[in-house]
Parts: structure tokens; C-alpha cells; sequence
């Protein structure tokens, strides 16, 4: 009786499932058919073919693979590492903020990619992508989120961290469609929500600790 019940609740559980995920695709569906978003598709598509090419030079593949997993985590640790060798003003606090950044983006990309469901460019168009990311969907791109959000919190302490982060900021996310993860869209998208959060967490923080919103 008790296997019985557990049965039921688990066909419940896969119909409940089932009826959620045809909903979702009916929707993203309806949304594809709009006008405007298949010429923003189609140009999405041909700007990734553009980018993405499998024949590229050892070196250079080899290096935006290693902008790419930069992206990852290790990168920024190391530069906020940097910000306490070398005494930067507020240290604390700006590491405080780059890590809170991070967190309402990965929340934010989380639930997006959850939302849309996009598929990976390189499964779309049967090919072999040059590394393998970290989940299944592809719109928006986490690693450049997090990346510019990182840069509006941490890279904006002066003119040299600007240059530093912005410039790795836009390797990353041009790295992201190189390897064959996302369209130049979901970076695009990215970049922009990445950077209203860093700032509106900036000035959460410039109200509750009077650190200026950008600068020192």
C-alpha cells in the first residue's frame, strides 16, 4: 500500500512536471514567432557562426579558452587578493561589495536561464564546442554578468583597476561565444544587466557605509 502511494505521488510529481515544461515551450514559442525577435535570432545566429569557428589557431583557441575559465571565479579572487597586497582604501568593504555583486547576479542569471531555457548555440547547431559549460541553457550568459557586475563594483576604485577589469570583463564575454557556449545576445544582455546591478549594489552601499558609488 505504502509503495502504491509513493508511485502515485511520483506520476503526480512527472505530470505536474510534464504540463509546466509544455506550458514553457508554448510560451517561448509564442515569443520566437514575434517579428522582431526572429530578426534579432536570425542576426544572433549568423554573428555566432561568425565568431564561432572551430579552425582557429591553436594559440589563440588556447588562450580564450583560459579567458574563458578566468571567467570562472579564479581571475577575480586573485584581483581582489591584489586589492588587499596592496592596501587599496576601504578594501574590505569593496571586497564586501564585489562579493554580494556576485551574488544577486548568479541569483539573477539563475533564474533567467530558468525562465528562458535557451539552447546552447553549439547544440542548436550540432557542433563541437571548445569547452563544456556548466549547465544547459545558454541566454544570459553568467560568466559575463558576473564579470561586468565585478567591474562596476571593484574595477571603478580608479583609473588603472577600470582598465584592468573592463578589458577582462569584455575578453570573457567575447571568450564565452569564441568556445561555442553562447550567442553574442545573451552576452550582449549580460553586460547590461551585469552592469545595473554592480551599480545599484554600489549605491546600497555608498547609502549604508558612505562609500562613494564609484571611485575612493
Amino acid at each position: 500500500m505504502e509503495t502504491k502511494k509513493k508511485d502515485r505521488k511520483l506520476r503526480r510529481k512527472q505530470h505536474r512536471k510534464y504540463i509546466k515544461d509544455k506550458k514553457q515551450q508554448e510560451r517561448m514559442d509564442y515569443i520566437a514567432s514575434i517579428p522582431i525577435i526572429k530578426f534579432v535570432v536570425d542576426l544572433d545566429n549568423k554573428l555566432f557562426h561568425k565568431i564561432f569557428k572551430t579552425e582557429r589557431g591553436y594559440i589563440i583557441r588556447n588562450f580564450m579558452m583560459f579567458i574563458s575559465r578566468l571567467g570562472d571565479g579564479y581571475g577575480w579572487l586573485a584581483l581582489s587578493i591584489c586589492f588587499f597586497i596592496f592596501k587599496a582604501k576601504d578594501a574590505p568593504l569593496i571586497f564586501t561589495r564585489a562579493l554580494t555583486t556576485s551574488f544577486y547576479c548568479i541569483i539573477t542569471f539563475i533564474y533567467i536561464k530558468n525562465f528562458v531555457r535557451r539552447l546552447r548555440p553549439y547544440k542548436k547547431h550540432n557542433k563541437t564546442p571548445l569547452m563544456m559549460p556548466p549547465d544547459i541553457h545558454s541566454f544570459p550568459s553568467g560568466h559575463t554578468m558576473v564579470s561586468f557586475g565585478l567591474a562596476m563594483s571593484m574595477g571603478t576604485y580608479n583609473g588603472t583597476t577600470t582598465i584592468i577589469f573592463y578589458t577582462i570583463s569584455l575578453l570573457v564575454g567575447y571568450s564565452r561565444i569564441f568556445v561555442g557556449l553562447h550567442y553574442p545576445m545573451d552576452v550582449g544582455v549580460s553586460i547590461v544587466i551585469g552592469s545595473i546591478i554592480g551599480l545599484l549594489n554600489n549605491i546600497l552601499f555608498s547609502y549604508i557605509t558612505n562609500m562613494p558609488i564609484l571611485g575612493h
